[in-house]
């Protein structure tokens, strides 16, 4: 067990050494982890060839699905009838059920979670303004609206149109940086596009880098660490956030 202090710890992709990643399964395996300190979780959608958006890391379906078949590729519908080691794909709608629970002697419901890091999933085929469409959508419909979400991504364009959009801008945002060349220039990129934090490859970081993006006003999400000495390390550097795949192993 690791004394977190002010660190808030996020299960990647729900808790993906301890459970099927991205699934309904994974994400229970994670609320029963809130009691002990879990403050959150991490995940990912992809948008379908008929524009629904699923919880899905990986443009293909051939590590977990074993199907040369881009998601981008497949309606909905067809997405359906593959499944991850015997656990079907859901949606972000779907999701929005698991992470939220109904509030007592009131129709509204609460979130189980204090933080959530939605990553939207962007490559060369991206139509923006379809993925932007799908995700109003589903924040007008779902109990998405009311979960403590922060909309998290590496293209900037989209950041872009987000900040732009008259409803979705409200979400708060951040940045990710993956590599050394993108990381002078974050902060100022994020606060730019209108951003609250910046999610960053944990190797990147120093207690330098947190100190000086803390100056700007931006939180620090680090991502994945997996490593216990590092973790601590990264406590003892005020990191705000860490992305783990064994939350279990930490608390």
């Amino acid at each position: 067990m690791i004394d977190l202090q002010h660190t808030r710890l996020l299960g990647h992709r729900g808790a993906r050494f301890e459970a099927l990643e991205n699934t309904r399964f994974g994400f229970e395996y994670a609320n029963t982890l809130q009691a002990r300190g879990l403050a959150g979780i991490e995940f990912d959608v992809q948008l379908t060839a008929d524009g629904h958006l699923v919880v899905f890391h990986d443009d293909t379906l051939v590590r977990l699905c074993g199907l040369q078949a881009r998601i981008d590729q497949l309606t909905w519908l067809e997405v359906q009838r593959h499944l991850q080691s015997g656990h079907p794909i859901i949606t972000l709608a779907q999701l929005a059920e698991l992470l939220s629970a109904p509030a007592p002697l009131s129709p509204r419901f609460v979130p189980r979670f204090s933080h959530i890091e939605l990553e939207i999933k962007t490559h060369s085929r991206t139509n923006h303004r379809r993925i932007i469409h799908a995700l109003e959508h589903d924040f007008r419909t779902t109990a998405l609206a009311s979960l403590p979400i922060t909309l998290t991504c590496f293209d900037t364009e989209l950041l872009l149109q987000l900040q732009r959009h008259p409803i979705l801008r409200h979400i708060p945002r951040g940045l990710l940086v993956r590599h050394p060349k993108a990381l002078a220039g974050a902060p100022n990129t994020a606060l730019q596009l209108g951003c609250v934090q910046l999610g960053i490859h944990y190797p990147l970081l120093t207690a330098e880098v947190i100190r000086q993006c803390h100056r700007y006003g931006l939180p620090v999400s680090a991502w994945t660490v997996n490593d216990l000495s590092v973790i601590r390390q990264m406590v003892a550097w005020q990191v705000d956030v860490i992305i783990t795949d064994i939350p279990a192993q930490v608390l």
